[in-house]
């Protein structure tokens, strides 16, 4: 779910939360840091929540084209 999301619905619910953020290991592919993803949420024994959380991967040029084209690839 989106780090704005989760974020509203703790704050809306008085739950405190941190955020800990992990990286991608692959320097290939490139983050869209305005694209912030929670990827696990955990509760810690005194209640706060953990959110750990990542940015999404931007498409390739390549994948933007065909999904603006409705190319299908069939195996």
């Amino acid at each position: 779910m989106p780090l704005r999301y989760a974020k509203s619905v703790l704050q809306e619910k008085n739950i405190p939360f941190v955020i800990e953020r992990t990286l991608s290991r692959s320097h290939f592919f490139h983050c869209d840091p305005e694209q912030t993803y929670v990827i696990r949420a955990q509760r810690r024994d005194d209640g706060t929540v953990c959110l750990l959380v990542n940015d999404s991967l931007e498409m390739s040029g390549s994948v933007a084209a065909a999904l603006r084209n409705g190319d299908v690839q069939h195996d």
